[in-house]
């Protein structure tokens, strides 16, 4: 009994064999079939393949973008940051900078005082000035003095007025210095308060600094004759350019520059180096 259903099955293979065999038209649909079947298994390996690179392709074009987007991103910010700092800077240069400075003539048409030639009274309109406004005075190129108003009038203080001073450098390493004038020679002015630990030379040039606000910077002022050291500071002896013999047409300098009162400390006894 339990060898029944195999001999059945048996019996079933055997008779559509004999039936594939002997029938020329099963035969064909058969082989129709086993066509199609293999027609769609290699199309469906070659879908999966194909989905499956295009996949890759994707995924990795994905991980460029990605990349992309992220130096996109970086770059953004960095541009972001520069448009930051200029801006910033714009607005720094438009509210520091000053304007540019005005060189006006003027001239010379008397002595302040009898026997007193460092003071002169200068044919200017002080009007549109305030009242602590102080100018420089440049004679040939070479400065010459300040200016400032006094009784409503411009009033020029010349090299070796005890009251002229203005801010200067000292040869080529520019060590600063301030301009006064020297009580024991009358022809030669002072570059005082030079820092002791700064090195300055004899033939050394002397120009203006501009950071008083009462020159502009590089106006010749003089050379150093004698070298003196003070205690903590230098001071040097300076032969000016300027010479106050010819008094007639000068420049007024007008840096636009808002200025504190200037006012050196007074000398301190000297011993010779």
């Amino acid at each position: 009994m339990r060898y029944k259903p195999l001999s059945f099955i048996i019996i079933i293979v055997a008779f559509l064999f004999i039936a594939f065999d002997s029938s020329q038209f099963l035969r064909s649909q058969t082989l129709a079939l086993t066509d199609k079947m293999k027609i769609w298994v290699s199309s469906t390996q070659d879908s999966i393949k194909l989905a499956y690179e295009k996949y890759l392709h994707q995924a990795s074009t994905i991980e460029t973008y990605k990349k992309e987007l992220q130096d996109y991103t970086k770059t953004q910010l960095e541009l972001q940051a520069l448009q930051t700092r200029f801006e910033e800077l714009s607005d720094f240069i438009k509210q520091k900078a000053p304007e540019n400075p005005d060189f006006i003539s003027t001239r010379a048409f008397s002595y302040v005082g009898i026997g007193d030639y460092n003071r002169i009274w200068l044919d200017f309109d002080i009007a549109p000035y305030p009242k602590s406004k102080i100018f420089g005075i440049v004679q040939n190129g070479n400065a010459i003095g300040i200016a400032t108003i006094k009784n409503n009038r411009l009033m020029g203080l010349l090299n070796g007025d005890e009251n002229c001073s203005y801010a200067v450098y000292i040869g080529d390493q520019k060590t600063p210095a301030i301009i006064r004038y020297d009580s024991s020679d009358p022809e030669k002015i002072l570059a005082d308060f030079i820092p002791s630990w700064l090195k300055i030379n004899l033939g050394d040039e002397v120009k203006t600094s501009g950071l008083d606000g009462i020159f502009t910077p590089g106006i010749p002022v003089g050379q150093i004759t004698s070298i003196t050291q003070n205690y903590g500071y230098i001071t040097a002896e300076v032969s000016p350019y300027a010479k106050k013999n010819h008094l007639d047409y000068m420049w007024l300098v007008d840096t636009k520059i808002i200025q504190m009162d200037f006012d050196p400390p007074p000398p301190a006894r000297d011993t010779k180096r």
